[in-house]
């Protein structure tokens, strides 16, 4: 199968920020294994309908040709295992008893995707969209959402953060399943979450040329590994296991009253740069349900992930700017309690700083190399000595230094500020470290 004789490929980073749940072996990671205790049933039947090789030469033939629909029932089989659905390929598969919906995810999606050898964080993930009836002919889809970037076409052995997809299945590695929560669907009175008999797979042609482009559901193209013309092209299809079945579980959940927003954020206004603003999210939503108000937060979307980096830690929201240009963004965070959740928005506001250097100074400053992995090295078209300081994107200082060369290999992987001061003159850049 391809995805061995490409293990060893290397590809350079395609964005910075992201804002789901990490790859299998990070915290915070929602993967579930396939041994997990969780999963009560396996898919009892599986159709498929494998698209071309390639959709833009479709003379190549369709995908699948040696990967039955048959590998997709029953326990996961890792690498081999699996079905080959092609660009734009789907899957319906069945089970012995429908699934039902309970508080957190009721099923997962299994693929047989693989780390990236040379940048670990990045991973050879082949996209598919995944949607659910209760009757096998109205289906609904999951809001899918993805933050790779879609400047520049991944080639077919490219790889991609996992960190920057949500309800798309093959967001982690073979034998790791992606979660789907029925509550995440939306409501239809053609569909019964408590019943559901059939869950259908869709290939994402990962192309961003709009004639082939497919979308995620805030309208961006969804940028994944393409072309693959080959017979495993497109999302390779491993097992769909069960969480929650009306076997398990004949009754559905007592219906309680859904959280609401009952302290709106205010708008985040920045007047500084670097700067760092921390927002506390407890009593932001309130659940009549819940007087202790055991209500988890998470980030669903950044509008603008290249100037404002977004992260919480547990219900503290932190962001930073990450220029110093004049922008807006709109984070939505999902809060979610006793199994019902609720967007709301965080606006900011990002007004312009000047740099405080007058142009007929004529200093200029260089920090190279940038990305950075052991050292970066600062330089001034004077003289004068440097005083630099490092800090990280929450603002801590982690480094000064008087030396044109500073050491950072004892750094972790990420994004941090360099601040020179060379005279009278202060400058500040953003530096990458891997």
């Amino acid at each position: 199968m391809r995805k061995l004789l490409v293990l060893l490929m290397a590809m350079m980073p395609v964005a910075l920020w992201a804002q789901f749940a990490p790859a299998q072996d990070q915290p915070g990671t929602t993967a579930m294994h396939a041994d997990s205790s969780a999963f009560i049933a396996w898919a009892t039947d599986c159709v498929t309908e494998p698209g071309p090789m390639n959709i833009a030469n479709p003379s190549l033939g369709l995908a699948g040709a040696g990967y039955p629909a048959a590998n997709a029932i029953g326990t996961p089989g890792g690498t081999y295992g699996v079905t080959c659905l092609g660009d734009g390929g789907i899957a319906i598969l069945t089970f012995a008893s429908p699934i039902c919906n309970q508080p957190g995810p009721d099923f997962a999606v299994f693929e047989n995707g693989f780390a990236n050898a040379q940048t670990p964080d990045y991973w050879f993930l082949e996209l598919a969209f995944v949607e659910v009836s209760s009757d096998g002919v109205n289906f609904f889809r999951f809001p899918a959402y993805s933050n790779t970037q879609t400047d520049t076409q991944l080639g077919g052995f490219a790889c991609i953060l996992p960190s920057e997809i949500h309800n798309l299945a093959s967001k982690y590695g073979a034998m790791y399943g992606t979660p789907f929560e029925l509550d995440e669907v939306p409501d239809n009175s053609l569909l019964d979450k408590n019943s559901i008999t059939h869950v259908r797979i869709v290939d994402v042609v990962g192309c961003i040329d709009p004639e082939y482009a497919t979308y995620d559901c805030q309208g961006h193209p969804i940028n994944d590994p393409w072309p693959t013309p080959f017979a495993s092209s497109g999302f390779d299809l491993d097992a769909v296991g069960v969480i929650h079945d009306i076997e398990h579980f004949p009754n559905p959940p007592a219906p309680n009253e859904p959280p609401y927003v009952a302290n709106p954020v205010e708008e985040v206004i920045f007047n500084e740069y670097p700067e760092t603003i921390e927002i506390n999210l407890d009593g932001v939503v309130s659940d009549p349900d819940d007087p202790d108000e055991n209500i988890s937060y998470r980030i669903s979307s950044n509008s603008n992930a290249q100037e404002l980096s977004a992260t919480l830690n547990d219900k503290s929201l932190v962001l930073t700017r990450l220029s110093r240009e004049e922008g807006s963004a709109t984070i939505v965070i999902r809060a979610t309690s006793n199994g019902q959740s609720i967007n709301f928005d965080v606006n900011v506001t990002m007004n312009f700083v000047e740099d405080g250097i007058e142009e007929n100074d004529n200093v200029t400053i260089s920090v190279y190399p940038n990305p950075a992995h052991d050292f970066i090295i600062i330089r001034a078209n004077n003289d004068l000595p440097l005083q630099c300081d490092l800090y990280s994107v929450t603002g801590q200082k982690v480094l000064s230094s008087t030396e044109n060369e500073i050491n950072v290999s004892g750094l972790e992987s990420g994004i941090y500020f360099v601040r020179v001061k060379c005279g009278e003159n202060v400058f500040t850049e953003r530096v990458i470290i891997k």
